[in-house]
């Protein structure tokens, strides 16, 4: 069954760099796992069998993402 989808990306913080969790794109598809391969096929950061980008994890909700993202979280506290 399609259904649309909203891709988003947990947020990152690295040495000197951080990011807050965001939305990658919104878009029809038959799963989530559809959704990411199809909004990131010529993206050379994305890891198809991880859903991952960059290594951050991808989910289906802003608030899955925001669940797992370390500058939320630490912000938050």
């Amino acid at each position: 069954m399609i259904k649309e989808y909203d891709v988003w990306m947990e947020g990152y913080s690295i040495t000197g760099n951080s990011a807050p969790a965001c939305l990658l794109g919104t878009l029809k598809a038959g799963s989530f796992q559809e959704a990411c391969d199809t909004l990131l096929e010529h993206d050379t950061l994305y890891n198809s069998m991880n859903l991952s980008r960059w290594g951050c994890r991808l989910y289906p909700s802003e608030e899955q993402a925001r669940k797992n993202d370390v500058t939320y979280n630490r912000r938050n506290k």
